[in-house]
């Protein structure tokens, strides 16, 4: 169970990454190359996977109640204060921006430091960026899917599309 202030830190972060989240997809366009560089996990890194990264890194690390960022593209976890751990892949399937197909940012949220169980994981969540921009998210009791849908003048709209999705009793 997440105590009441650190819900209110996971609210934050969710949020202020699906407000961001209009902007990633179209930031993609001109961000197809390759860099010379490679991640920690030795993958080529695109211009699109280092942008995002940056984007997302001012956006999370200047949430009070973060203590902690680390990202598939950063060397090291960063210190920015007290609170909750939030992992990251920016830019997940970035291989796929050249030929059109899915990509997604993943967010984990931890109440210990890193690394961790994931036993301590406390929230989760993906976002889709395709024909929708769609986040799946869970916080240990249900999994919801909200539509972000951007409105005039740059203002972003969450809206709840499936409420305590489960698997199909194959699947279980």
């Amino acid at each position: 169970m997440i105590q009441v202030d650190q819900q209110e830190v996971v609210d934050e972060v969710f949020h202020s990454v699906a407000e961001v989240a209009p902007h990633i997809s179209p930031g993609l366009l001109h961000r197809r190359a390759y860099v010379e560089e490679k991640n920690p996990a030795n993958e080529k890194q695109m211009e699109a996977d280092v942008w995002a990264n940056e984007f997302l890194k001012e956006e999370i690390t200047s949430i009070e109640g973060v203590g902690e960022f680390a990202s598939e593209e950063e060397e090291s976890v960063i210190d920015c204060g007290e609170g909750l751990s939030v992992t990251v892949d920016p830019l997940d399937g970035s291989s796929n921006i050249p030929t059109n197909n899915l990509v997604g940012t993943i967010v984990g949220i931890y109440d210990e430091e890193l690394p961790c169980k994931g036993e301590n994981l406390v929230s989760a969540f993906y976002i889709v960026f395709g024909a929708l921009t769609t986040i799946m998210r869970s916080d240990g009791e249900e999994v919801n899917e909200y539509v972000i849908e951007e409105t005039a003048g740059d203002q972003v709209e969450i809206h709840l599309a499936s409420e305590d999705i489960e698997l199909p009793e194959p699947y279980v």
